[in-house]
């Protein structure tokens, strides 16, 4: 099971290549809408983050994720239920 700082490290990555971002400007609380992903790109990044963490989010799950610090709360929670 990863750290919180392993999924941000990792998320980073991710929402850079999503964005216009740089990995190293992404910061917790950035706010997804904000960060220049439109509706499309916010599925794009959740199905990613599905496949490079291995489960499955529900859609009201997902429609629940507003910042960045949310979503690692919601992999390491899911991870910690597959534990």
């Amino acid at each position: 099971m990863k750290d919180y700082d392993a999924v941000i490290r990792e998320l980073k990555q991710i929402i850079a290549s999503k964005t216009k971002l740089e990995a190293e400007a992404v910061d917790p609380q950035l706010n997804l809408e904000e960060s220049g992903l439109d509706s499309f790109a916010r599925i794009e990044l959740v199905l990613l983050i599905e496949d490079q963490f291995g489960f499955e989010m529900s859609d009201s799950e997902a429609a629940g994720l507003a910042t960045i610090d949310d979503v690692v709360r919601i992999i390491l929670a899911k991870q910690g239920a597959a534990a």
